[in-house]
């Protein structure tokens, strides 16, 4: 009954990854898209979602391909939030708002469902999130690139969107089992 109970958890977790990944890209897509305050909100949270998920993923793979994306995530994310930051102090003066110092409830059960994924569901369970999570991102970046109210982070965004599209490569190869 146990088994059953946590198969089923594990099922209704990933019908919720996917419905928080289709809420998320249509929240990057519009919100996001032009807006400082949520653009910082959402790369912010984006990042340290991607590293925390990565940390779990370096721990709990059984993958040596897994392991060693989890690895670039932890390297690349945490640049992106390095330079998020320095681009947010040079323009201080232009009343930027603070980036949220957790994260938002959705990326919260995220991180929740990969830590209750069963172990042999677990690679599987990781790299779904991801490929929602690298699309979302992109969404986001390119958005913002393009439309965003701030000069200095448009630029940020249009140099970090190529770093996030390889990310999404390299997740969705290994999902199709072709790189673990």
């Amino acid at each position: 009954m146990t088994e059953q109970h946590g198969t089923l958890r594990h099922t209704m977790d990933k019908a919720s990854d996917v419905m928080g990944g289709m809420m998320g890209r249509a929240k990057a897509k519009t919100a996001g898209a032009t807006s400082t305050a949520a653009f910082i909100e959402n790369a912010t949270i984006g990042n340290r979602y991607e590293i925390e998920a990565a940390q779990i993923a370096l721990k709990r793979s059984r993958s040596e391909g897994v392991r060693a994306a989890a690895q670039k995530m932890i390297v690349d994310h945490t640049a992106m939030t390095h330079q998020m930051h320095s681009a947010l102090r040079m323009n201080e003066t232009a009343g930027a708002p603070l980036p949220p110092e957790n994260l938002d409830t959705r990326r919260a059960k995220l991180i929740e469902h990969l830590e209750t994924a069963p172990d042999d569901a677990f690679d599987k369970t990781y790299l779904d999130q991801q490929v929602l999570a690298h699309k979302e991102t992109h969404d986001l970046l390119s958005g913002f690139a393009q439309s965003g109210d701030n000069p200095q982070l448009r630029s940020l965004a249009a140099a970090s969107d190529p770093v996030v599209l390889r990310h999404l490569a390299v997740m969705e190869r290994l999902r199709a089992g072709d790189g673990g």
